[in-house]
């Protein structure tokens, strides 16, 4: 099977399909659930959206949504991963949250885009039992599963969506762009 059919496997497995919740934030709202993730395995299937294997060097899964210097638009980039691994699979899902704004042509601040992504890549990580402890701690990916953990409780807007936030507006890897507007172009 291929990075591309495998993604799609992902998008549309029992786990990604129980994620679920509302984001509130600043003023921007957003619904998460198993159509935003549908909706990004069509776009895969149909070829809308493309695959590169081996672009990064580590355990490393982005998405260009625009094309600039080497990136193409609509592509999701993979790196040397575990292909076979929850965290693949939450990394796929994270960058699919990016994809998807892309196709549904949402505008939004790039702080909350990645927000929900980190939410959603917890929420996918928690659904598939795996353990908080394997998490490096007040990593973002971590913040997100807790944040995940609340929703799932019942819980909407909770400290650590704020944790989160205040992890990414003060994390240098985010610094040339959380602070920017996002925009989806399809």
């Amino acid at each position: 099977m291929g990075a591309k059919e495998q993604m799609i496997e992902i998008l549309r497995d029992r786990d990604t399909a129980r994620i679920r919740f509302e984001y509130r934030s600043d003023g921007k709202n957003a619904t998460i659930n198993q159509d935003c993730f549908t909706r990004v395995a069509d776009n895969l299937q149909s070829g809308h959206l493309s695959v590169v294997e081996g672009r990064h060097r580590v355990n490393m899964v982005t998405y260009s949504s625009w094309a600039y210097r080497d990136d193409a638009a609509n592509t999701f980039y993979l790196g040397n991963n575990l292909r076979w691994s929850r965290d693949f699979n939450a990394l796929i899902v994270h960058e699919a949250v990016h994809a998807y704004f892309d196709v549904t042509r949402t505008n939004m601040p790039w702080l909350h885009n990645e927000t929900i992504a980190y939410i959603a890549q917890g929420y996918y990580l928690r659904n598939s039992g795996f353990p908080l402890a394997r998490l490096e701690e007040d990593e973002p990916h971590e913040l997100g599963y807790r944040a995940a953990r609340e929703y799932a409780s019942g819980s909407g807007n909770t400290e650590w969506i704020q944790s989160l936030q205040d992890k990414l507006r003060n994390d240098a890897r985010y610094s040339s762009y959380i602070r920017n507007p996002y925009t989806g172009d399809g």
